[in-house]
């Protein structure tokens, strides 16, 4: 299934906002896209949003906002949410140069075109990486934002799911199975309540797996052969086997 591009509006202007969308809705049709928009009319909403939205993908911003413009925006999006692809609207050329110094993806000048939104879609599906390397989990009501890489193992609890690091446990409310559906082929399952990150592996042994921490997670007979395979394939080595 392809994966959802999440994309946010920002603009004062809510006819501008409405034309945005369908401008999107039909770039996307046209190549294929799935895309969910949200929008707001103030760079002071979005900032209050942003936290509990860290999951957005592109981000389009009016510069000439009242209050706080567009450039400030994102500024405060470089410091909360350094991969959001950034695309910048206004209808003055003389903002471009302040918008690259913001790594912004695009620039686009009043009136957007459909090809200039097909244009700026293209590109980035072209930039992103395939899959996202981390995600947002929900921790007691906080946004919390993990690597892929932080993550060394997963453990079922009930109906929750602990999510272990190297510097914490987050406690997530969510079934092992769906939160799983979330990462990359880098965790596989050793065992019917634990999933581990094949890169915190150091050995594989009868009846555990061992990573770097030292830490022991449970291996299942079961599952021994299939996470054998999914190491060896993952990293394309030999891997070291305790019988």
């Amino acid at each position: 299934m392809a994966k959802v591009i999440r994309i946010v509006l920002v603009d004062d202007e809510a006819l501008q906002i409405t034309y945005m969308q369908q401008l999107l809705k039909q770039a996307a049709e046209r190549l294929d896209l799935i895309i969910q928009i949200d929008s707001y009319q103030s760079g002071e909403a979005f900032l209050f949003a942003l936290e509990d939205h860290l999951d957005w993908d592109l981000a389009f911003l009016d510069i000439e906002m009242a209050q706080i413009n567009g450039m400030e925006v994102a500024k405060r999006i470089r410091q909360l949410s350094p991969d959001l692809a950034l695309v910048f609207a206004t209808a003055y050329a003389e903002y471009a140069v302040e918008g690259y110094a913001v790594q912004a993806l695009d620039y686009l000048l009043k009136p957007i075109s459909l090809e200039k939104i097909e244009h700026v879609l293209q590109r980035f599906i072209t930039l992103r990486p395939e899959t996202p390397h981390y995600l947002i989990v929900d921790v007691e009501g906080q946004p919390i934002r993990l690597a892929f890489e932080e993550i060394l193992y997963l453990e079922a609890n009930k109906r929750e799911v602990l999510v272990n690091t190297e510097q914490a446990t987050y406690t997530v409310r969510q079934t092992l199975a769906d939160f799983v559906a979330l990462l990359d082929q880098r965790f596989v399952q050793t065992h019917r309540s634990y999933y581990v990150n094949l890169d915190a592996v150091t050995h594989l042994l009868k009846q555990d797996v061992q990573i770097k921490t030292g830490d022991l997670i449970p291996l299942s007979r079961r599952q021994a052969k299939e996470v054998q395979q999914a190491f060896i394939h993952y990293y394309r080595k030999s891997v070291f086997y305790e019988h």
